[in-house]
């Protein structure tokens, strides 16, 4: 019986919006490749307690230590006999992929360190999720990138990366646009009204509660639906609700329920998240950013500095942008900034791309 060629998917506990199962069901969908999807529970330290492992919970600005902890590695078999490297190379050997792809930086890096102390010889991809090149170096690294933009390629070239090894292909983040009419439909099926109603995305961590109250201070002329998260935090602001006796507000936790609301809502009020803001492009919504890592600051001002994205300072500020959005005709210049920056991106090109790769 004729098997069918594998690509190997690593990612771990800091990827965002399905983006694993997303690409494998799209690469699945073409039909001549298997996909077999690995996260670090599986290939990571079972106890969990080492440096690397703890860095995936504690932040989100973790590359420069990933990076020069892996470069200390030094090659030879005493470390492919256990650990993370270890784990990865077998599974190379158990599914023979025909490329392994990496979704999230802690899974790009552990498998860069695989690759060196195990030495196999098979392809590595990885989905860079940034607009903005970090300030890591890999142009030792023999790997092919998938970018979401030119400025990224042309940083990894003069790193040394060959340009054929660095493709533009925008962020694998698809959401389906809908109609005004059928917004209009979806609105009133979420019981949403009819006014501007914002999509908050923020944690404990960004003063979710203030960002909150200070909506919630707007009364009836902006609706509220945020994406909590986890159960204790969404208590914890049904509580502030039933403070002001709010009867427009949605709370989220569940990440599967994003998408729609996201769709439903008016405008976008968020953290730096490449999944949220990328969608928010897609969907047409007008976004507002706040706050971040020094690596989220300057993803933002790239985001900025090409009239994608409003950014705030400070949250009363978040407030004013979101009247100026309202009352003005600027949100319909950061909506067609939005769409014509992600009208050539796709996660089928991305996968159609992924499947017709024949190694040399």
């Amino acid at each position: 019986m004729h098997r069918k060629p594998i690509i190997l998917i690593l990612t771990s506990r800091d990827e965002r919006a399905g983006l694993s199962k997303n690409l494998a069901d799209s690469i699945k969908k073409i039909g001549t490749h298997n996909v077999v999807v690995i996260s670090d529970d599986k290939y990571s330290s079972r106890q969990k307690t080492s440096r690397l492992d703890r860095l995936v919970q504690m932040q989100e600005d973790y590359q420069q230590i990933l990076v020069e902890k892996s470069r200390k590695i030094k090659s030879g078999k005493k470390g492919v006999k256990s650990g993370r490297a270890f784990r990865i190379s077998n599974a190379v050997k158990r599914y023979r992929p025909e490329l392994v792809l990496a979704v999230t930086p802690y899974a790009y890096f552990a498998l860069t360190e695989a690759k060196r102390k195990a030495g196999f010889s098979t392809a590595i991809f990885y989905v860079m999720p940034y607009f903005v090149l970090d300030k890591q170096s890999y142009g030792d690294v023999d790997s092919t990138f998938i970018v979401e933009n030119q400025d990224v390629k042309s940083a990894l070239v003069a790193q040394g990366v060959p340009s054929r090894k660095v493709m533009t292909m925008g962020l694998p983040y698809d959401i389906e646009k809908k109609t005004p009419l059928e917004v209009a439909a979806l609105k009133q099926e979420l019981g949403l009204p009819k006014t501007m109603s914002v999509f908050l995305n923020a944690t404990k961590k960004d003063g979710v509660e203030e960002l909150f109250r200070l909506l919630l201070d707007q009364g009836g002329v902006i609706n509220t639906v945020v994406y909590a998260g986890d159960n204790k935090m969404g208590g914890e602001l049904r509580l502030i609700a039933d403070e002001y006796n709010a009867n427009n507000v949605v709370i989220l936790q569940r990440e599967e329920q994003v998408d729609e609301y996201l769709t439903a809502c008016d405008t976008v009020i968020t953290k730096y998240d490449v999944s949220t803001i990328y969608k928010a492009f897609k969907l047409g919504k007008p976004v507002i950013t706040f706050g971040g890592t020094a690596h989220a600051n300057r993803e933002i001002d790239y985001l900025v500095s090409h009239g994608l994205v409003m950014h705030a300072r400070e949250n009363l500020e978040i407030v004013g942008l979101t009247y100026r959005l309202i009352e003005t005709g600027v949100a319909a210049t950061y909506v067609r900034a939005g769409e014509k920056w992600v009208e050539n991106a796709s996660i089928d090109n991305i996968a159609n791309y992924l499947v017709s790769y024949i190694g040399y």
